[in-house]
């Protein structure tokens, strides 16, 4: 009799967390984005970039905390060794009627992630692409798309929602086809201290 055992090999760990606050912590930073995109003269794909560092602020103050702890989560999981990680950058996101956000990655961080503020069903979602350039030599035709058989995939925007990814990871946001604005906080986690064991030939400090 065959004997089938089946694995998966080389993957790329997203995490989805939901339900990461309480409802008053995001009234409160989206009332103070809403306000200082009215004073910001930025009109297109909005980004509160002047100023990368919102978790220093009162205001996202336990969202910070959350980054902190559910980062920390991620990297266990992975059984990475680590010493010490932190925040290296926070800002705010707004992509109104039409606006995308074009393929990017997050360098010289080890983790990225970003938070929902205010997003409907229709909202875009965010769609992260194969980092296997190897996969599209040849693709058959899929009965039913699974994050096995796909180059790309998404998952969508969801108020209260936090979704971390490697850094290295290259992501996306489509066209935003509601007349709702698109609210988001997006940021990076980086490792501080010792990284790897001086005997693997392979360390350095941070």
């Amino acid at each position: 009799m065959v004997k089938k055992t089946r694995q998966e090999l080389f993957p790329t760990a997203v995490t989805l967390f939901d339900n990461v606050l309480e409802p008053e912590y995001i009234d409160s930073m989206l009332s103070d984005i809403l306000h200082t995109s009215t004073q910001i003269g930025r009109k297109e794909n909005w980004q509160s970039n002047h100023d990368p560092l919102l978790h220093k602020s009162p205001k996202y103050k336990e969202l910070g905390k959350k980054v902190l702890e559910l980062s920390k989560m991620y990297l266990d999981d992975l059984l990475f060794e680590f010493e010490e990680h932190y925040i290296t950058g926070m800002w705010s996101n707004i992509l109104k009627t039409n606006e995308t956000h074009s393929p990017h990655t997050h360098s010289n961080n080890l983790v990225s992630g970003v938070f929902y503020l205010q997003t409907n069903e229709d909202s875009p979602a965010i769609t992260f692409l194969d980092p296997r350039p190897q996969t599209s030599v040849l693709q058959p035709q899929a009965t039913k798309f699974t994050r096995e058989n796909s180059t790309m995939y998404y998952y969508p925007a969801k108020v209260n929602r936090m979704i971390l990814f490697p850094s290295w990871l290259e992501h996306y946001v489509p066209k935003n086809n509601t007349s709702l604005n698109r609210v988001s906080i997006a940021f990076n986690v980086m490792l501080k201290g010792q990284v790897g064991r001086p005997d693997n030939f392979q360390s350095n400090k941070f």
